[in-house]
């Protein structure tokens, strides 16, 4: 009996800490949200003002190779770079559910100069809207 007593108090702690976990995840309580043109960007909250305007620019120029990324001070020392996960959400993407398109960058944001590296690490389709 103490064993059938043990193992349904392990299965059950299994379980509640997946769904913290799970929680965890999608939750928007330290973030800071930006909506331009039907596209909604989060950022953690620890995330700079410029650094949030820097990535919004790359977002919308489509990584334009013709801007000046190098400054004096990175030429002469390097970047200081700021790096954060960054996700999008593209409001009505499609005619068809899920309409929105959710994408999530890793993103490095020199904080001397107007460099910046954006990786897409996920894609996705989602019921948002």
């Amino acid at each position: 009996m103490k064993k059938i007593i043990a193992l349904i108090l392990v299965v059950v702690s299994v379980f509640s800490t997946m769904s913290i976990t799970a929680y965890a995840e999608e939750s928007k309580e330290n973030a800071v949200t930006v909506t331009v043109n039907e596209v909604e960007f989060i950022f953690d909250a620890d995330t700079t003002e410029d650094f949030r305007n820097k990535f919004i620019a790359h977002y919308f120029s489509h990584g334009d190779e013709n801007a000046s990324t190098y400054g004096l001070m990175c030429t002469l020392f390097g970047h200081k770079l700021e790096s954060s996960i960054a996700t999008t959400i593209t409001h009505k993407a499609r005619a068809t559910d899920p309409r929105c398109l959710r994408e999530r960058y890793e993103t490095e944001v020199c904080t001397r100069c107007d460099y910046t590296n954006v990786t897409l690490l996920s894609r996705e389709y989602i019921s948002c809207c």
